[in-house]
């Protein structure tokens, strides 16, 4: 599980142009201990994302204007590596739709109306495996150093050794000429 400190680290974007659902998820999601940003639109969401850096993006797929398809392929575009989780939030629940969001990135897929339990646990889950992997990538890049080293070293011993087998020949062949 996350604690708290964890939680109050963890910044939240709820992107919904349904007023309602963003005071309803701000109010559980703070009462949970995260912190919150909102965004009316997936225009205002990618404006946010140039100022904040959310852990966790809360996403609408049917909005005015660009929809949340789109605004999750600029995202990943805008961010790239450094993209957030995004969980899909829609009450489309036709193949298509499913399938159009994994296939643009979405993580997860939720079916509105929200059962904010499940929201919360869902969003739980998520903490814990972005932390994983973030643990993953530091552990990976200290083990891409280690081997950069190590190989730096066995290149330079290589050139030492070689150094002296050609000092050694040379000299020897001066001995038998």
């Amino acid at each position: 599980m996350t604690n708290e400190n964890d939680k109050k680290n963890k910044l939240i974007l709820v992107v919904d142009d349904d007023a309602s659902i963003r005071i309803t998820a701000t109010s559980i999601l703070e009462i949970q201990g995260y912190s919150v940003v909102e965004a009316d639109s997936a225009e205002a969401c990618l404006e946010v994302v140039k100022m904040q850096t959310p852990d966790l993006i809360l996403l609408d797929a049917v909005m005015p204007g660009m929809d949340g398809f789109n605004c999750a392929i600029k995202l990943k575009k805008q961010l790239g590596l450094q993209c957030a989780p995004i969980v899909m939030m829609t009450a489309l629940d036709d193949r298509d739709s499913v399938y159009r969001s994994f296939d643009v990135g979405i993580t997860d897929y939720l079916l509105k109306p929200l059962n904010w339990v499940s929201v919360c646990q869902k969003i739980e889950k998520l903490a814990l495996t972005q932390a994983k992997t973030v643990k993953l990538k530091e552990q990976l890049s200290e083990m891409h150093s280690i081997k950069e080293d190590l190989m730096t070293s066995v290149s330079d011993g290589i050139k030492k050794t070689n150094g002296k087998k050609r000092s050694m020949l040379s000299a020897n062949f001066y001995k038998i000429a």
